[in-house]
């Protein structure tokens, strides 16, 4: 819940929120003071549940993110080719895929800036 508030501050002040990886996670539940989802009707990214599989930890997640988001109405954008640098910028919601797309991700919010 502390995570949220911080999140919705900084959207609602007209601030950047920005996540890699597993970092949209934190998204998942926060509502702006309207009461919708910030990440309602958003296009993001964020690890994806083929890199889980792929990776061997799919059975140790206690949900499918990817899915998550889905289901609260982001639309969820993946690179073609699972482990490669992906980011997406929709406003001032900047989000990439995986550890390898903290650079493109950085890149895209000091160009918003």
């Amino acid at each position: 819940k502390g995570l949220q508030a911080i999140t919705r501050a900084i959207w609602e002040r007209g601030g950047i929120v920005s996540t890699v990886c597993h970092g949209y996670c934190g998204l998942l539940n926060t509502r702006l003071s309207d009461g919708n989802l910030l990440v309602a009707g958003k296009r993001l990214t964020g690890f994806s549940w083929t890199e889980e599989v792929l990776a061997g930890v799919a059975k140790k997640m206690p949900y499918n993110a990817e899915a998550e988001m889905k289901r609260r109405g982001a639309l969820y954008e993946k690179g073609f080719i699972p482990f490669t640098s992906y980011a997406v910028a929709d406003g001032r919601l900047v989000t990439g895929q995986n550890p390898g797309s903290a650079k493109a991700t950085a890149e895209k919010v000091a160009a918003f800036l």
